[in-house]
């Protein structure tokens, strides 16, 4: 019997042939899958995508706070074939480090681990809201130490390096209100909360974030704080600075967009500057060193070819005296005592008296 040619078959065998290419393209792209995962892992094995850096790195080099450091040691780099990966190395040294720096560098706060910039107090110091009590005058010592210094809180002992930073820069007696009462006050938060923040870190490896928001707050308020006393009276902000012990830097905008392509392209381009002045200066030097070189030189040999014409000049007026064409002057030849003298002779033979010119009056 002959196969029927219906058009339900012929809808089944296309049906069939559709599936069939379907698998075949599922089966393709799960082995398309497969070797891409494979290159992807493999790529990030050998180098990895994108290059890692600590955001949150602690600085531990107190030559990092100054502001101009790292741009510093870009100019240092040797100029090798790995030059451009020795500065993104240092670019991403630099951004990990400048959480930590703008915490800690305005402070000196650096390897700070015991004072943070606090001042000393005496533990056998009176607190000061039990200062002005009489009867302590005359208390026992045992009294006294209940109410000193040593016996204090932590909130106490934070008002009393407030008070003791106050003291140091207050205008006056009734100063309460003044920038640089203001300035104090905010770095004794600063660095007190830097202790905190310190002595948190040794118990809990957790960071107190709620607590380092707080520090950046505090210091952009005494940034501004310094910024306005400096504008307005500079003598008063170098006098608080000093007696504070803060390091302000103006801060400078950068020249170049704040990525790690553009700030090495900015480095590379100061290198180059940098690079080309020495040079420069240093073929100046040469040159200036061939110029007094040749200028003694030159001296030298004059002077050798003068004197060798003068010791020609001597010998031929030597060979003339001897063939009678010249002879050795005796004496000085004056011109106008010799005229003076033959216009007498000449009007003594003429006349017989000498010239009227000569004549006394």
């Amino acid at each position: 019997m002959k196969k029927s040619s219906s058009p339900s078959g012929k809808f089944e065998a296309l049906q069939l042939q559709s599936v069939n290419r379907q698998k075949s393209k599922t089966e393709k792209n799960k082995s398309m899958i497969n070797l891409r995962r494979l290159v992807h892992t493999s790529s990030q094995l050998e180098r990895g995508r994108t290059a890692f850096y600590n955001i949150h790195q602690k600085v531990t080099d107190p030559a990092k706070q100054d502001p101009d450091f790292f741009e510093k040691k870009a100019r240092e780099l040797p100029l090798d074939q790995n030059y451009i990966d020795a500065l993104s190395k240092l670019y991403y040294e630099k951004i990990g480090s400048e959480r930590d720096l703008g915490l800690k560098a305005a402070d000196n706060l650096i390897l700070e681990k015991t004072e943070f910039g606090l001042p000393r107090i005496e533990k056998s110091k009176i607190r000061a809201k039990y200062e002005d009590l009489d009867v302590l005058s005359s208390a026992p010592d045992s009294v006294k130490k209940i109410f000193s210094v040593e016996m204090a809180t932590r909130k106490e002992l934070s008002q009393e390096w407030k008070n003791s930073l106050i003291n140091s820069v207050r205008q006056h007696s009734l100063d309460g209100n003044s920038l640089e009462m203001k300035i104090a006050w905010l770095t004794a938060l600063i660095r007190h909360w830097s202790l905190l923040v310190n002595d948190i870190g040794q118990e809990t490896r957790k960071k107190p974030t709620w607590l380092t928001h707080r520090i950046w707050l505090v210091i952009n308020e005494r940034r501004k704080s310094l910024r306005i006393l400096r504008e307005r009276n500079e003598k008063a902000f170098e006098k608080t600075i000093a007696a504070l012990k803060i390091s302000y830097h103006v801060p400078k905008q950068p020249a170049h967009v704040k990525t790690r392509k553009a700030w090495a392209e900015a480095q590379l381009k100061l290198r180059v500057e940098n690079e080309k002045e020495k040079r420069l200066e240093q073929l100046h030097e040469e040159y200036d060193k061939q110029v007094e070189e040749h200028k003694r030189e030159t001296q030298e040999k004059k002077r050798t070819l003068n004197n060798e014409l003068n010791k020609l000049a001597e010998e031929m007026h030597r060979i003339d005296v001897i063939e009678g064409k010249s002879f050795k002057t005796a004496g000085r030849y004056e011109p106008s005592l010799i005229s003076s003298l033959t216009e007498s002779v000449i009007h003594s033979n003429l006349f017989y008296h000498p010239p009227p010119t000569m004549t006394e009056k």
